[in-house]
């Protein structure tokens, strides 16, 4: 699982520039936002696919095997192209497929809290941020207001910030 969670952090800056480029178009252009929304996913998702896969291939040259990252990366690819086959219908359900995003991130968050109380340093801050998410993630997955882009633009960017801190805050405890 740690594992994991330091995937996540190698990503931390490009997560950040999504969630408030993201954040920002959803609070502008919220009736157009809709319809980007499902290729921005795709690229997202293709991008953690690609980076996977290089960290597979470098892994490949070092050791000669083939790890996780290679199949992962191969998922996402094809995650990232079923995303863009299926956009028109995905289109309607938007708020549901940003809402389990965040649900999962918030999920992520939540364990990633559990693992700095392990080690004695301050983790209720992440438990509150990750049960936000949680709890808006929820929202957004069972509420399709139509003014809920405004919501979603915002959370974003709470969420792009919040990584930004977060991710200087684990940099320090690293040092």
């Amino acid at each position: 699982m740690n594992t994991l969670f330091k995937q996540f952090q190698r990503y931390t800056f490009l997560q950040v520039i999504l969630y408030i480029i993201t954040g920002s178009l959803a609070l502008l252009y919220p009736q157009q936002f809709s319809k980007w929304v499902i290729y921005l996913i795709a690229a997202y998702v293709a991008l953690l696919g690609l980076a996977n896969l290089m960290a597979a291939l470098k892994e490949k040259r070092q050791y000669n095997v083939t790890g996780l990252q290679f199949y992962l990366g191969i998922f996402l690819l094809i995650g990232a192209l079923g995303i863009l086959v299926l956009a028109k219908p995905l289109l309607t359900l938007t708020t549901i497929v940003l809402g389990f995003f965040i649900l999962v991130n918030g999920v992520m968050r939540v364990m990633q809290a559990f693992d700095l109380k392990k080690m004695n340093h301050s983790f209720l801050p992440w438990i509150i941020y990750g049960l936000i998410l949680v709890v808006i993630g929820l929202i957004l997955m069972f509420n399709a207001l139509s003014s809920i882009m405004t919501l979603i633009g915002s959370v974003l960017i709470f969420m792009g910030i919040s990584e930004l801190i977060g991710y200087f805050q684990l940099r320090k405890l690293e040092q």
